[in-house]
């Protein structure tokens, strides 16, 4: 049974140009370093139009089980690139928003 990890957040309002070159800069690493993500089923980020917070995001990264979470996020945190993007991630956000939870498939 499948497994998503969701993060939600707002990105600072002067901090988006700098949101949307980090997201490129994860697809680019991403794409160039598959063994770091195998396990890794898919990955989504979305873009709130309307309800809620306005402008927030939510990232969803499925897995096939809580292990393959852990198994991938220690592969992909090994990467000083990876742990590059991590850091300037988190100063671009607003803390206060950011939520994490784990969803199980359910059908």
């Amino acid at each position: 049974m499948n497994i998503v990890f969701a993060l939600t957040y707002v990105v600072k309002y002067e901090e988006r140009t700098e949101f949307q070159i980090l997201v490129k800069r994860f697809l680019k690493f991403k794409k160039e370093n598959p063994k770091a993500f195998e396990g890794l089923k898919s990955w989504r980020l979305f873009q709130r139009e309307y309800g809620g917070v306005a402008g927030s995001y939510v990232e969803m990264w499925e897995y096939k089980s809580l292990e393959e979470l852990d198994k991938v996020n220690a592969r992909m945190m090994k990467h000083k690139e990876m742990m590059e993007i991590d850091t300037e991630f988190h100063k671009l956000i607003d803390h206060a928003t950011l939520t994490e939870s784990i969803w199980n498939t359910v059908a």
